[in-house]
This record gives C-alpha cells, structure tokens and sequence, in this order.
C-alpha cells in the first residue's frame, strides 16, 4: 500500500527526467538504490516503512532540486556525466563572407563544350546562374537567423567538438529520436521536420524529442583533427552523446552514410536502440544465384557504385586530401560539386531546384564553407574504406526495422536480400522522392517515422526513463 502511495511520485520523476534528459545521473542511481531496497525481504517491517518514507521524501526533493538546477544552467555550461554540454550560437564572422564575396568576384570561369549540358559533369549555365545568386542575393544572415530558432548545444566526445540540435517536445512520454544525415547533407536536411514531430496534432502521436547531431568534421563540429572517424566510431560518438542526455532508449531515422551509422548504433548497442527507420539499405546478396536473379530495376539501383556516376565515391574514399586543395580554395568549385550530386541525387525533371528550395540548397553549401569542413567531410569515404568495415558480411540485427523505399534513391539493395540481414517490420514505397527525402518530401518522411514508431510504442512499456 505504500508502495502504491509513492507510485505518482515516481512517475512524476520518470516524466521530468525524460523532458528533461540533463538531470543529475546521482539522483537517479540513489532512487534506484531505495526502490530495490523497498522490495527486499531481508529487512523488517518496521525499517521498510521508514525506508519508503525517506525515500518519499527524497524524491520530492530530488524533484525540486532538479528543476532549480535546470534554471540555473539554462545559460551555462552543464556537466552530465562527466560530459559538459555547452548553449551555440550560430555566428560567422563577417570576414569570412566578405572574402566569399570576394572569392565569387573573382572567379575563374571554365569553358564548357558547345550544346552540352550535363554529360560531362556540372551544366555551366545552372553553376553560373546560382554563383550569381550566391554573390548578389542570398543572405546567409537570415539563414543564420533560422538556424538559431533552435534549441544548439556542442559536446566533446572521444576528443572530437558535437555540435547537434536538441528540440524537446512539451508531450509527455515523448520518443526519443536521433535523425543522423550523410553527405552532402547536414544538420539542415531535418529542420523543417522538427514541428511536426516535436508538436504533433493529438490525432498524430507519438510525439519526439529529436536530436539532430552533426557529424564528427561536418559542419558546426569543425573539422577532425585525428585519423579514424569512421562510421563505426562516429557511432560510438553518438551512443556517448544520447547516454550524455540522459536517453537509454531511443529510435533512429537516418539516411545515406546515416542509414550505415544509425545500423552501427543498432549493433554496438542493441539494448538502446527501440528502432532503426532508414530511407537507404545496403545488404550483402546471400549468394551468387541470388545476383543473377536480381530484376532489371533491382540490378539498375544495386549497380550504381559499378557506374560513372558514382566516381566521386571512388574519388573521396582514395584521395579526399588532394580535391580538398580546389574544393576549399574554390567556392564555386564548391558549388559546382555539389550542384552534381543534387542534380544526379533528387527527384527532378531536369532541375534539382524543383526538388530542393534554393536557399536551403545554398545554406546546406555554405555550412560546409563557412566551417572549413569540406575537405574534412569528404574524409568520411577513405576512413570507411581504410577500417574496412563494409568487408565482412554483416550478421542479422535483430532491432526492428522501417525501410522508407523513395523511388529516385540510386542505390538499394534488393528487398528480399534485406530480410534476410534486418529485422524488417514496415515497408513503404514511396510516391516520390529521392537521395535526400528529409529535404525533398519531409511530409512523408514525417508520418512514415510517426507509423513506424507508433507500433513499437505500443508495443513496449516506455521509450525514455531520462536518468533511470
């Protein structure tokens, strides 16, 4: 009976370590410490009774302590296990812009062959036309104001700056979600999904708690400064991070080198993670026979890395040090890179500006520049290729699994291969889209992830015990 009395006061702790995951990790092993002590039957009847009532009392206080302690450190650096989380302000100096100014200015334009467009690589005519725009029209300024709208916080972790968002939901018993992105994307790709699955309309449950991380040399986490940031150890980084929020259980959506480092969490740590949503697979064939069986479009999307096009993979995972050099040095040749991928990646008829708006294109370009992070983002495919990890063949992972199949992705495994490597338990073909579904169909992408983590909500007890 008492027992049952203290019952609101644990689910009152449970709900506030779970909104807010920067609670004291001591609170919660000692609260832990008094509930096995109140099931023991070696101590009295007398001694449980005062055990349940200090422990009452405890909790209320840890209550109460931590929600002033959440005050106090709203606009200071907090320390969660060992760890400490820091506010971010996104802010480029203005020396930067102006020499990207002048570096637009002055560029040395290429000549391009009469009557072509994209069959040797970047058209000229579109390259110009956003240079134009980059130079004249685009204001980074109010695309910093965006991006600040967000709730930003950077960590260390295995010596390496995180920078990553953190939006929690005011819905009770919100899931926690850890939407990772690839290349050529960013943190960027996932903002405009941040409302709807932090805020969803009652008839649209669950809610989310999202966090959005850069990865380790992309973006606001700077450039790495040591050799080895390969998936698998960016994995590990962001298993740290979820931990350092006070998240033990939680789901991941990802896509691109996401898709491969959300599947490493998976592995690495099972017991956390309550499911993967991936909008890209990779899975070995099980045999020969089952190559030769492969439909046309299944040998047409799983063939694409044995195309021409898919020589900058080949590129970046050799020698990402040498086209660095004309990469950072050159926004255009930037631009021109990137204009490539876009156009080859997205859901077009012949423009990628009908698939992804032009400023958030151009902001995805500048957070790469503005950071000094382009040569060191594309190290990413030689850290892969040197650690060997996609050598073995992978075993079966038994997290629960959503494949979001976007018609114009490149590259995908054939969906009988994919059973047979992950626990798959939704599937969806979508009606459009492609490489970067997050930034070209983040509606579907939305009620996709909210379908899929419905089920495994209802089928588990709690995704979040915050610190417990």
């Amino acid at each position: 009976m008492l027992r049952a009395a203290l019952n609101p006061i644990w689910r009152a702790w449970s709900h506030f370590s779970c909104q807010h995951a920067d609670g004291p990790s001591i609170l919660g092993r000692v609260a832990r410490s008094f509930l096995r002590m109140t099931q023991m039957t070696t101590i009295g009847k007398f001694a449980k009774l005062g055990t349940l009532v200090v422990g009452a009392v405890f909790l209320a206080l840890a209550l109460v302590v931590s929600s002033h302690a959440r005050v106090l450190s709203s606009n200071s650096e907090r320390q969660v296990d060992s760890g400490t989380i820091r506010p971010f302000h996104a802010h480029v100096p203005d020396r930067i812009l102006t020499d990207l100014q002048r570096r637009l200015a002055e560029t040395r334009w290429p000549d391009q062959l009469p009557g072509t467009s994209w069959e040797y690589g970047a058209d000229i005519k579109k390259v110009r036309e956003l240079a134009l725009y980059w130079q004249t029209q685009y204001n980074w300024r109010r695309q910093e104001a965006r991006i600040n709208q967000f709730h930003q916080y950077t960590t260390e972790i295995d010596g390496q700056q995180i920078y990553f968002i953190h939006e929690r939901s005011p819905f009770p018993n919100a899931v926690p979600l850890l939407l990772i992105h690839g290349w050529p994307g960013s943190t960027l790709e996932f903002t405009k999904m941040i409302e709807p699955l932090t805020r969803p309309n009652q008839g649209s449950m669950p809610a989310f708690n999202v966090v959005i991380p850069a990865l380790p040399g992309f973006g606001f986490s700077g450039p790495t400064a040591t050799r080895g940031w390969s998936p698998k150890r960016m994995a590990k980084a962001f298993i740290m991070l979820m931990d350092r929020l006070g998240y033990s259980r939680y789901g991941i959506q990802g896509g691109d080198w996401g898709s491969t480092i959300a599947r490493d969490i998976a592995y690495e740590a099972p017991s956390h993670v309550i499911g993967l949503h991936l909008n890209l697979l990779y899975a070995d064939p099980p045999n020969q026979e089952a190559i030769a069986q492969m439909s046309d479009s299944e040998r047409r999307r799983y063939s694409f890395f044995q195309t021409g096009e898919s020589s900058f993979f080949n590129l970046q995972a050799s020698e990402p040090q040498t086209v660095a050099y004309a990469l950072t040095d050159s926004p255009v040749g930037w631009l021109a890179w990137m204009v490539d991928k876009f156009q080859m990646l997205t859901d077009n008829q012949g423009d990628f500006l009908a698939a992804v708006d032009r400023d958030t294109f151009l902001t995805d370009v500048m957070l790469y520049w503005v950071t000094g992070t382009v040569g060191s983002a594309m190290r990413i495919y030689r850290e892969n290729r040197l650690s060997g990890e996609g050598a073995a063949q992978l075993p079966h992972l038994d997290t629960p699994v959503a494949f979001a199949d976007f018609p114009k992705e490149v590259f995908t495994s054939p969906l009988s291969w994919i059973k047979q490597t992950y626990n798959v338990v939704q599937v969806t073909e979508m009606p459009r889209g492609g490489h970067f579904a997050a930034l070209e169909q983040p509606d579907l992408l939305v009620e996709d992830v909210r379908k899929f983590f419905a089920q495994l909500n209802s089928k588990t007890t709690a995704s979040c015990r915050g610190v417990f």
